[in-house]
């Protein structure tokens, strides 16, 4: 095969590849965030709770008598 046929060959792929690259720019938009929540997915009893995300209780310092003291 000669070198201007690879050429020519290279060329047109790379016209498709471009015309290609353009056709699906156009086609796949990604979906806008309206900010909303979705659903809870999975246990369908959790569907509409509200599940507690507040801070856990601080833990405080036990402090206790030994074994043996009255």
């Amino acid at each position: 095969m000669s070198i201007l046929k690879l050429l020519a060959i290279g060329a047109v792929g790379v016209v498709a590849w471009r015309a290609w690259q353009h056709h699906q720019a156009g086609r796949l938009r990604p979906l806008e965030d309206d900010g909303g929540r979705t659903a809870p997915h999975g246990d369908p009893i959790l569907a509409g709770e509200r599940i507690d995300v507040s801070a856990p209780p601080r833990a405080a310092a036990h402090s206790s008598r030994g074994f043996g003291e009255a």
